[in-house]
């Protein structure tokens, strides 16, 4: 094969080109998807008040938990084995895989979902939280459409059929919501109506990610007969389950144990501000939906030199995007949290707090290293990380929120991530001899240092809405301008290329047209 300038194979460059098409996709989907979640919570927040949307989220995320526990770890088998066979032209295997792990999640979502709606009079009581019962029977009958719309998605990631993907979790499914629940706010109904919204939307979405799955793999309902390795799938699956299981319950033990210590107003503040410092973790999720396949199939056929450059570039991407998003969360905390209300501004702090614990984890290149233990079979490693930072997350909450409340919370949710990423790190660099760094990995630091001190003058003119808000626009282009400057590198200029190529082709097909 030719080389080329940095001496890396045409492969190596393709590699890169699909990533960077496929993470824009997925970007433009998630950026869709938040573009549609935050005025849904925004609204949420207003018309409930800080007590009910406290209520929403801690069963929202009792949901969230139990959805999943309840697919088994299955979403990640689905995108190694799916991925893996799809690599290697094995149809048969891929069919099954894709069917027994569609039908094994949802029938656990049902099950999953039939013993919340039993116990949920038992849960309501033990947060002291009366109308909970009610609002966690009606996320309990959305489990099965949850689960589904969330599995298909993953298989259509697995095919890399992005587009599907995108279309189905980030585009759909929030779209649906925020309709449903805008239409049953005007007839009035409030905490109830806003998990109706929920359920409906999961139906739709459901549906819709079942049907294009079979118009992207065909073999579903074809004669082709399956090879299932249900206990493959199983073995895999289950240890990545507590990976996830613990994930998840690392993100929501915070809120858990306010719902516990603490009023549902406290708990409906930091939810809000945890919502707010959470909208960084698109990109990763966006690049992530096209990487995890491409882990699995290069470490599979022992391309470890690919891998390497793959990891360094997406994560320098992710780093060079993530830094401003959260700098600017951190600096106009106060102005932003005042968007859900008066009474959420309290929760400026906390916004801070949790936001500069993302910073310094996207910092240190600690955005795809869970991908990379996951990925590449070191799923029990992942396992282990997952508990010890679980118990030690679980820990600082019993000592910190009783004594600080939401700041309590923010802390330990803190030093919870900071020390997994740390973890995962090492572990990477000794097991696969990997990291994330490259010698241009400072240039985003430099721009951000530079927004910091605008951002300082900046703080001391007019605080009004329109200001604030065209202040974020103006030092995110200063950002940028600055990272540009800096100089590109090689693969930034190849994606570069290709997109004025693809723009230019499209003013050239418009101008012939006309």
């Amino acid at each position: 094969m030719q080389k080329s300038r940095t001496g890396t194979t045409e492969s190596s460059d393709q590699l890169i080109r699909t990533t960077a098409k496929g993470g824009g996709i997925a970007l433009t989907g998630n950026l869709i998807d938040k573009g549609l979640r935050f005025p849904l919570e925004m609204l949420l927040a207003r018309v409930l008040g800080a007590g009910d949307y406290g209520s929403y989220s801690l069963g929202y995320g009792l949901a969230v938990i139990a959805g999943e526990l309840s697919m088994l770890g299955l979403s990640n088998g689905i995108v190694r084995f799916g991925a893996l066979y799809k690599g290697v032209g094995d149809m048969k295997r891929a069919k099954g895989i894709l069917r027994s792990a569609l039908f094994i999640s949802t029938l656990s979502g049902v099950a999953a979902g039939v013993l919340l709606f039993i116990f949920s009079p038992f849960v309501s009581e033990m947060f002291n939280m009366p109308k909970l019962a009610n609002v966690l029977r009606l996320f309990a009958c959305a489990f099965p459409f949850y689960i589904l719309t969330l599995m298909s998605g993953h298989a259509a990631g697995a095919l890399q059929a992005i587009k599907c993907k995108t279309a189905v979790i980030n585009i759909c499914r929030p779209f649906a919501n925020v309709l449903m629940v805008s239409i049953i706010f005007l007839f009035g109904f409030k905490l109830l109506g806003a998990v109706w919204g929920f359920l409906v939307s999961s139906a739709i979405s459901a549906f819709l990610g079942l049907y294009l799955l079979k118009r992207i793999f065909p073999d579903m309902s074809s004669a082709l007969k399956p090879t299932y390795e249900v206990g493959k799938l199983l073995r895999f699956s289950l240890p990545v389950l507590f990976v996830g299981f613990s994930h998840v319950l690392l993100g929501y033990t915070d809120r858990l144990m306010l719902g516990y210590f603490k009023a549902s107003q406290e708990l409906g503040v930091y939810s809000a501000a945890a919502v707010i410092s959470q909208q960084a973790s698109l990109i990763t999720f966006s690049f992530g939906y096209i990487f995890c396949p491409m882990i699995s199939d290069l470490y599979h056929r022992n391309e470890l030199k690919d891998l390497d450059r793959l990891y360094k570039t997406v994560t320098r991407w992710i780093v060079s995007i993530n830094v401003v998003i959260l700098l600017l969360l951190i600096v106009f905390s106060k102005q932003i949290m005042g968007l859900f209300g008066p009474e959420f501004t309290s929760g400026g702090l906390v916004l801070v707090i949790l936001s500069s614990v993302h910073l310094i984890g996207y910092s240190t290149g600690g955005a795809l290293v869970g991908y990379m233990l996951r990925m590449t079979g070191k799923q029990d490693i992942e396992l282990i990380n997952s508990i010890v930072m679980l118990i030690t997350n679980i820990t600082l909450n019993l000592w910190l929120i009783p004594k600080y409340g939401i700041l309590g919370a923010a802390i330990s949710t803190g030093v919870s991530f900071a020390l997994i990423n740390v973890a995962r790190i090492l572990e990477v660099f000794v097991l696969l001899r990997i990291h994330p760094y490259d010698t241009n990995y400072h240039k985003p630091f430099v721009a951000a240092f530079v927004v910091i001190i605008l951002s300082v003058f900046i703080s001391m003119l007019n605080n009004s809405r329109p200001f604030w808000m065209l202040s974020i626009v103006a030092l995110s282009i200063v950002y940028f301008v600055v990272l540009y400057f800096l100089g590109l590198e090689y693969e930034d200029k190849m994606i570069l290329q290709t997109v004025r190529r693809r723009i230019n082709n499209h003013y050239a097909s418009i101008k012939a047209c006309s």
